[in-house]
């Protein structure tokens, strides 16, 4: 992946706001506790593709804030890890959109848009 891409790519993510998209799959209400409760272990990105692959169907309200939350720590903090997410939205566009959907408007925009930006601008992977 060149320079380029990957700039915009996080540029992306900081631009974006969130997109409903329909939903095909109904979450019953113990898959929304299991869901609540399983946003707090989304450290890394592997664990969002995880959850994303067990519970996107119950993206909604607090579960969505937690998920959003999560992705804006992962970006604000663990940008080291970046590559990881790039590896896995490469080979999911939905998983990629998944993504992209929860930097929104319930992130902390003065504490992790900031850094996130600053992420974005300075410290791109140099391929």
């Amino acid at each position: 992946m060149n320079l380029r891409l990957l700039k915009l790519t996080a540029a992306y993510f900081v631009l974006t706001t969130g997109i409903v998209i329909g939903q095909t799959r109904l979450c019953s209400q113990e898959e929304a506790i299991r869901a609540e409760m399983a946003t707090d272990q989304l450290k890394t990105w592997q664990s969002v593709y995880q959850f994303y692959k067990q519970y996107s169907h119950c993206d909604d309200g607090s579960v969505g804030e937690g998920i959003s939350d999560a992705v804006a720590k992962l970006l604000a903090n663990r940008w080291d890890h970046f590559r990881d997410f790039v590896k896995l939205a490469s080979n999911n566009k939905e998983f990629e959109k998944f993504v992209v959907r929860h930097v929104d408007e319930t992130i902390d925009w003065s504490h992790d848009a900031p850094k996130i930006n600053k992420n974005a601008r300075l410290h791109c992977p140099s391929n």
